[in-house]
């Protein structure tokens, strides 16, 4: 039996197995019986031009035939207009010469019918008329010739020629319609070998009959032996009895080929007139789009710089944990110091530092226990079915991992434990506060969620808003404390300090909410206002006839943020005071932060003095003091009170006046309460002084109009 998908295969571009791998010309058989017929054709048409008797003429017409038939052998698809004009000669003479023309129907048929198989669209029309032309003219000038017309013999060489002209021409058009499939097949068949899918067709014991190339890149298929079932089926059946037809409900079902691609497989049936049907397979190889699949879930899934879980698919597993456990612990995880870390030494420092903090926080995780990095310093492990002890070892675990290294990392540790329903937001709120809880304690902790922590963060979510009001509204009051020239006692200048004037609890010092608008980023706003006060009440002051500095105490935080110069830039340009006349006052915690430094350093530039605060008592440093030069240094209180008690402690009060000396500093004693103390400083050559003993903080419109004091006598 033939297959018909076996026939010129190549030119469909599928390579054929190896019992049909040798292809035909549809024509070539057609070709040669008709070169045959020609051939005989022409040679009884010399054979009676040369042995048939009488006329000279019959031999030049007979070696003229055999010419046009040896063109035919040698130049089968290229006989010219000269063999054309020649076959015109020969059909006409020997019409004339002959005595029947049977022979030269023969040859006429012959010469025209492999002119319609081998010709173009012009070679056959209009050459293959030379030779009819010829023949109807020898045909009617021997006629013309003969004394009676026998009208059969008119019929016998005329009528032919009608049945030639039809059958040659329906022969010609069928070469070409055979010539344009056999361009589109060869069309096809490049892009077949072109296309990206593998294309094979299987009989029903699932042996490859045809296939391209791709097929076999695909499936693995090296040599020309196919076995039976080559092409995997996903669902572990012969792929040609597969019932479900490699499809899911969601598209072609993937597979894992032999030679190590993951194909998506499609197949569909081929009906078979005679014999079992055949099935076609189209896979396209999805190797390298799973690959990117993987990268893009794996880029969403992981934190990219510690390659822990990132925020949104921890918080996705971690609502995943509440739902099939009944218990779920949860760690949040703060690093102390990595503010400091990132500022002092750069930022690639900082990455760095994060990456060896989730290196040690996967080194510390017990089976089935997550980590993911929340986002900046904050990390979360979440430990699934882990009860409150287990939590809480979990966590001291953890921590001994981040302080057992050659660089501590200290970290402010919360944990939660969801019992009882509790959702994921809950679960977080509750290990955020008990971390906020170990910061406040002073970090490096671990601190378990207790009811009353929520109940106190509540609390100080209330105190946050009261605060945001107080600063909106106009609740926060300016106090001024004096500081006193200690060798003349003339009231020089006046410290700014903020009170919380709140609703229902009274006038609060700076220690009950200055802490909580450092952390919530309230200080900007807040050391605003008290800036714009302190500079306009010196320049009304001023215009009193006092001439008084103003010292106005700003955070770290302020300075660091990148709104501070313009801010001070536009305060004094408001309120017109003489940029000499302010004084900024920093702490030592200021030397670990470069923002902060370089703000510091263009506020001195732009002539505003710089005092250090409770100088002695933070990150005291010579070489900071020599690098950044500032204008005062103040001595911490706690230095102050001890004079008298402790010969040590006031041999570093003189060691701290003498070094602001040689760094052309002057020097603030805090916290003076007595006249002895004033005394003391005073003959120790410190420049100023400020405490109870020369006024309390006050509203500037109840502030003492003098303008010096007088010293009591000690």
């Amino acid at each position: 039996m033939a297959d018909p998908h076996r026939s010129s295969a190549m030119e469909t571009g599928l390579v054929d197995d190896p019992a049909s791998r040798a292809s035909r010309d549809p024509l070539r058989a057609v070709r040669l019986l008709t070169t045959v017929f020609a051939a005989l054709g022409g040679a009884a048409l010399a054979g009676n031009l040369l042995f048939a008797a009488g006329g000279v003429a019959r031999f030049p017409l007979a070696v003229l035939v055999l010419l046009v038939m040896a063109s035919w052998w040698l130049w089968p698809r290229q006989d010219g207009w000269v063999a054309a004009v020649a076959e015109g000669v020969v059909t006409a003479g020997a019409a004339l010469v002959l005595p029947a023309v049977q022979p030269v129907l023969a040859f006429l048929f012959g010469a025209t019918t492999r002119r319609a198989l081998h010709g173009g669209p012009w070679r056959y029309p209009v050459k293959s008329l030379v030779g009819l032309a010829g023949y109807l003219a020898g045909l009617c000038t021997s006629l013309s010739q003969a004394d009676q017309v026998d009208p059969g013999v008119v019929m016998a060489g005329v009528m032919p020629l009608l049945g030639l002209v039809i059958g040659t021409f329906a022969l010609h058009e069928t070469v070409r319609a055979v010539g344009v499939e056999r361009t589109a097949r060869r069309t096809v068949g490049a892009l077949l070998q072109a296309t990206p899918v593998g294309l094979a067709l299987l009989d029903e014991r699932g042996t490859p009959r045809l296939h391209n190339h791709r097929a076999r890149e695909m499936f693995g298929w090296h040599d020309d032996t196919f076995e039976e079932n080559t092409v995997p089926c996903p669902h572990g059946t012969p792929i040609t009895g597969c019932r479900d037809g490699c499809q899911s409900a969601d598209g072609p079902v993937e597979v894992e080929s032999p030679a190590g691609l993951v194909l998506a497989v499609h197949t569909g049936p081929v009906e078979q007139e005679h014999g079992p049907d055949h099935t076609v397979v189209a896979a396209v190889d999805v190797s390298r789009r799973r690959q990117w699949e993987k990268a893009l879930r794996d880029k969403a899934e992981r934190d990219e710089l510690t390659g822990l879980a990132s925020r949104a698919h921890f918080l996705h597993v971690l609502q995943e944990a509440l739902t099939l456990h009944p218990v779920v612990g949860l760690l949040i995880v703060d690093l102390d110091r990595f503010k400091d870390v990132n500022d002092a030494d750069g930022h690639e420092a900082g990455d760095e530092y994060l990456k060896a903090v989730a290196a040690c926080l996967s080194s510390a995780l017990l089976a089935g226990a997550v980590a993911g990095r929340l986002g900046g310093d904050e990390f979360a492990v979440l430990a699934p079915g882990f009860e409150v002890r287990d939590t809480v070892r979990l966590a001291k675990s953890v921590l001994t991992k981040l302080n057992g290294g050659p660089e501590s990392f200290g970290a402010s540790i919360g944990v939660a434990v969801s019992q009882g329903g509790a959702g994921s937001a809950e679960l977080l709120r509750n290990a955020d506060t008990a971390m906020y809880v170990a910061k406040r304690e002073g970090g490096n902790r671990v601190r378990l969620f207790q009811q009353e922590m929520g109940e106190q963060a509540l609390a100080r979510q209330r105190d946050k808003t009261d605060l945001r009001t107080a600063i909106e509204t106009g609740q926060l009051v300016v106090h001024y404390q004096p500081i006193v020239d200690l060798a003349t006692g003339a009231v020089t200048s006046a410290e700014a300090l903020v009170r919380w004037q709140r609703p229902g609890t009274g006038l609060l010092g700076p220690d009950a909410f200055i802490g909580l608008a450092e952390e919530t980023g309230l200080i900007v706003p807040l050391g605003e206002k008290v800036l714009e006060s302190a500079c306009d009440q010196a320049v009304r002051w001023h215009a009193e006839g006092r001439s008084l500095g103003v010292t106005v105490n700003v955070s770290t935080r302020e300075l660091s943020n990148s709104g501070f110069l313009p801010r001070l830039e536009r305060v004094l340009a408001t309120t017109g005071l003489q940029p000499g006349r302010l004084t900024i006052e920093v702490t030592e915690s200021v030397w670990a932060d470069e923002p902060a430094m370089r703000s510091l350093v263009a506020v001195r530039d732009a002539g505003i003095r710089v005092a250090l605060d409770d100088f002695g008592t933070g990150y005291s440093s010579l070489s900071y003091l020599q690098r950044y030069p500032f204008d005062i240094v103040k001595v911490d209180s706690s230095f102050t009170r001890a004079l008298g008690n402790n010969g040590r402690t006031e041999g570093v009060i003189r060691c701290i006046i003498a070094l602001a000396d040689v760094l052309g500093a002057k020097t603030v004693a805090e916290g003076i309460e007595t006249p002895q103390q004033a005394d003391w400083l005073r003959a120790a050559g410190c420049s100023y002084a400020q405490g109870y003993l020369f006024g309390k903080p006050t509203e500037a419109a109840s502030w003492d109009t003098r303008t010096s004091v007088a010293f009591p006598s000690s």
